[in-house]
């Protein structure tokens, strides 16, 4: 889901397209299709399942990423190619979220997953920034694309509070970004790391794309990109500058890694965003971006199942078997030699 989200990034951004090549819109378009072939409504009503396979740990699960991140790019293909199916699934994807409890709307909370094997009736709770990311940013690229639909509003206002709310504690003056559900225990693996680079990223898209929440979201980006110079200053193996988990710390609390690094520099390209102040781009903008037809073979299928047997493979198993014959034979021959 995420090489979708780079590549209609790319498109919006107007990154230059390579001539005899794919547009980057025909690749985040090709991502979707594929990820829309998944949508399995033989359980819970609906929705993306976690894992493509079943023998994959979490294949029962139905999360808010992939969900969500599967809304964010039809919300942004739509608004990009102005393209009404990708409206539709963004609907769609939003209200199977809504009803089969991802999602409560009455609370605007977002929940990590749903498990199939109880119909999707336990959720779990455990609250991620990123989660409310892709959800916020969808909901604000629709609100642009239908000129301010109150409906899509009312979403971004309600996922926003609940955002700022959560993420932002006060133990850390309210502006600046702490992922709650591992970071006050230092519990979060690698992955869960670089979630507050990617909410801070769909805050300024939300602050850019739906003005009435700027000065909401401002503060705590720059409140936490101030912490953030503060906290990159580890030094570890030769290194300098580098960049720990928790930012609101105001010093390098010793976690390191890629990730660390990442989500850092999300938190600074938020704030980039925000002095930019540009709206990204459509196909009335870029119109290099336009789709180009883009290769579909092997989408889908298994990593896991063998390939046909073609007569090319016959030939060569058989070259092979005749040499590895002539080299046991060989080496028998110099055991038994007098």
């Amino acid at each position: 889901m995420f090489w979708g989200l780079a590549a209609i990034t790319a498109s919006e951004a107007g990154f230059p397209e390579r001539d005899g090549k794919p547009s980057w819109t025909s690749l985040a378009r090709a991502v979707f299709n594929e990820q829309v072939e998944r949508w399995d409504g033989q359980t819970c009503g609906g929705g993306m399942r976690w894992q493509v396979w079943p023998y994959q740990a979490g294949y029962q699960l139905k999360n808010a990423i992939s969900n969500g991140g599967l809304f964010e790019l039809a919300a942004r293909l739509a608004r990009f190619t102005k393209n009404e199916t990708y409206t539709e699934w963004a609907e769609k994807i939003w209200d199977w979220s809504a009803k089969s409890g991802l999602m409560d709307v009455n609370k605007w909370i977002i929940f990590d997953s749903v498990n199939n094997d109880d119909q999707c009736k336990s959720p779990d709770n455990l609250q991620w920034t990123y989660n409310y990311g892709t959800y916020l940013s969808g909901a604000a690229f629709l609100y642009n694309y239908t000129n301010g639909d109150e409906k899509w509003l009312n979403r971004v206002n309600g996922l926003l509070g609940t955002t700022l709310k959560t993420f932002f504690p006060e133990k850390y003056g309210g502006n600046t970004m702490s992922e709650v559900a591992c970071e006050p225990i230092m519990s979060c693996d690698r992955n869960q790391i670089g979630f507050k680079g990617y909410l801070s990223m769909w805050l300024a898209f939300t602050a850019i794309l739906v003005p009435s929440t700027k000065d909401q979201i401002v503060p705590k980006l720059q409140g936490s990109v101030e912490s953030i110079s503060k906290m990159c200053n580890g030094q570890s193996d030769g290194q300098s500058n580098l960049c720990g988990l928790t930012w609101g710390a105001n010093k390098f609390d010793g976690v390191k890694g890629l990730e660390a690094q990442m989500s850092a520099l999300g938190g600074v390209t938020g704030n980039l965003m925000l002095m930019a102040a540009e709206s990204p781009n459509t196909i009335d903008t870029n119109p290099d971006a336009k789709e180009h037809n883009v290769p579909s073979s092997g989408e889908g299928k298994d990593p896991s199942k063998p390939k046909p047997i073609t007569t090319a493979d016959r030939a060569g198993a058989w070259i092979l078997m005749v040499m590895m014959i002539a080299a046991v034979t060989g080496s028998v021959g110099w055991l038994v030699k007098p």
